[in-house]
């Protein structure tokens, strides 16, 4: 991050191989248009729009002492709502309601606050790991869980989200993966503000556990910073690619770092001329329909790695911090 962006960072929280782009109509999206080629004008900045998605739906990693996954969400809802984030998109994955029924609640929650749902497969395994037939069959025994929940919200669009945002280690794979969105309908939904919020679930249940109050607001800090450092990069990396702006998705998880910390962070979002839009909204942007025969990662990073575009560096990466407090 640059320097005037570090210290603006400081002070706002002080106050609180290149592979080829192919044409494709997989996954429910239009095949790239001339649309994705840079801007006549580049650098000129439009505000920041912004979509809020939520992976891990109704809840993974670990609970702390008494936070349950269900009342991370429902607190997540509640900040959501109190910003006035519309449909923002929720990524379900099955295995996480599997002997735990009081977790309904939290999905039923997430409903009838009117905000989207979507795919994230019913395990959350790796590619790697579970290999390419096994994966597929993990996408489509999610739909036995998310069907019935896209029927409640009244979306005419079917969602779908890698986990880990791989998207398949090889051409094979990531073909194949393609083609079985299409059949099944669903538009993938790739994220373009990526922070890592995950990191911090550990460091925050070992400081929660020892009591250390100091050890904690250093953890806020941290968190916080990380992801104004991800929009600020996020916006210079539209113009790198695009030279133009394009409606940013931001990548959340449920977990305790997101739920205590997610007032703060879009509060600072708000500082920066953030304007919050619906997930569908933002997907209408042509960069996000483009079949990029990269691994996966952030939309930016696939897309500057595709067409062959740098990006401005990424500065003020996650330190050691997150390691080493309250061991």
């Amino acid at each position: 991050m640059r320097r005037r962006s570090f210290a603006l960072v400081l002070i706002l929280l002080s106050t609180l191989a290149s592979p080829s782009v192919h044409s494709d109509s997989a996954a429910g999206v239009s095949a790239p248009s001339p649309r994705v080629q840079r801007a006549a004008n580049p650098g000129a900045r439009s505000a920041i729009k912004l979509a809020i998605s939520v992976d891990d739906l109704p809840g993974g990693g670990p609970e702390v002492l008494g936070y349950t996954h269900v009342q991370m969400l429902k607190d997540i809802i509640a900040t959501l709502q109190a910003h006035r984030v519309p449909r923002a998109g929720g990524f379900i994955v099955g295995s996480m309601l599997e002997g735990r029924g009081d977790r309904s609640v939290a999905l039923d929650a997430w409903v009838q606050a009117g905000f989207l749902v979507g795919n994230h497969t019913y395990s959350h395994g790796k590619i790697a790991e579970l290999g390419l037939a096994r994966f597929m069959d993990d996408i489509t025994k999610n739909r036995s869980v998310v069907d019935a929940l896209e029927k409640r919200t009244g979306q005419t669009q079917r969602y779908f989200r890698f986990p880990y945002l791989e998207e398949g280690a090889t051409r094979e794979e990531r073909r194949a993966l393609w083609q079985l969105l299409k059949r099944e309908q669903y538009t993938l939904v790739r994220a373009s503000v990526v922070f890592g919020d995950t990191d911090w679930a550990d460091a925050y249940l070992r400081c929660q556990a020892a009591g250390e109050t100091p050890s904690l607001q250093a953890l806020d800090r941290s968190y916080l910073s990380q992801a104004l450092a991800a929009l600020q990069w996020s916006v210079e990396a539209a113009d790198d690619v695009w030279g133009r702006s394009i409606p940013l998705i931001l990548l959340l998880h449920v977990n305790v770092p997101t739920a205590t910390n997610l007032d703060a962070l879009l509060r600072l979002y708000e500082a920066q001329g953030v304007q919050f839009i619906s997930l569908d909204e933002a997907l209408r942007d042509p960069a996000y329909a483009v079949y990029y025969d990269v691994p996966g990662g952030n939309l930016l990073g696939q897309a500057s790695a595709s067409l062959s575009r740098p990006t401005t560096p990424k500065g003020g990466e996650v330190d050691d911090l997150i390691d080493r407090l309250c061991r």
